[in-house]
């Protein structure tokens, strides 16, 4: 009698902390859930938001996130389900951040080369044809050599020309023409489009680059091809819905669309 008493009693006893251990064990279990949920939360949140740096081009990328590249890459990427962080800079800086690997995309570039750089086969747009501007007719490149020959900030014009130049840099097209106009260029590089109207009669020209098409540019990772890989399918989509058109409205002629293969 005095064990089945003894049994009875630590039953009693030991049945209530049995359950309080099972409870503090759930209850550990179940905060753990909720950390491994916030993280993993956490971390497809952040997967979401791709960072796109571009250089300011008059309506195509504005300051202020809006333009005709940033529409049209919002609408390749719309089924992707991811937000565009924008910014807008000038184009030397624009390329460093990318490069840095502080850029998912750089808005836009041409096909080039190097390994930190993957290119869509879809293009955004055709650049006009690069232009060597100068007072006096330049007949010959290698009578540049040692000349001061200058271009926007970051586009690196030199590379067309044969011979080294003193190669200056401005902050904008019309101090570059201003340069030229008032005898501190020799020559300058650029497009026909960006010619103030009062120096076009003036001005004499040479054709160093024909037209290219002009990409948005990726990160050579698995995501970063994987958005191109995206953003090519939801060209494809624009292209054949017709919705392209649309978007690029007077711009679409000059666009070139649909692209060449690769």
């Amino acid at each position: 009698m005095a064990l089945a008493h003894c049994r009875q009693l630590c039953t009693q006893q030991c049945r209530p902390q049995r359950s309080q251990k099972r409870r503090n064990f759930l209850s550990a279990g179940f905060q753990l859930l909720l950390g491994v949920i916030f993280l993993c939360g956490a971390t497809l949140v952040q997967a979401k938001t791709v960072t796109v740096v571009a250089g300011a081009w008059g309506d195509f990328t504005k300051a202020d996130g809006s333009g005709l590249y940033f529409d049209v890459l919002r609408a390749a990427l719309a089924q992707s389900d991811i937000e565009l962080k924008i910014r807008v800079t000038n184009w030397k800086r624009a390329k460093q951040m990318f490069y840095a690997g502080r850029a998912d995309v750089l808005l836009a570039d041409f096909r080039g080369s190097g390994d930190r750089r993957f290119v869509p086969l879809w293009h955004l747009n055709m650049d006009p044809p690069v232009q060597l501007f100068s007072l006096q007719q330049v007949n010959d490149l290698q009578s540049l050599q040692g000349k001061a020959v200058g271009w926007m900030l970051g586009y690196d014009y030199g590379d067309y020309l044969p011979v080294a130049v003193n190669g200056i840099e401005v902050s904008a097209e019309k101090f570059g023409f201003d340069m030229l106009q008032y005898g501190r260029l020799d020559a300058y590089i650029s497009y026909q489009d960006n010619v103030p109207d009062e120096l076009r009669a003036q001005l004499k020209q040479r054709q160093l680059a024909p037209a290219q098409a002009l990409y948005p540019v990726f990160q050579n990772t698995f995501s970063g091809r994987q958005l191109a890989a995206d953003f090519d399918q939801g060209m494809q989509r624009l292209y054949l819905s017709g919705r392209l058109q649309q978007l690029y409205g007077l711009h679409y002629r000059q666009a070139a669309f649909p692209p060449a293969q690769r």
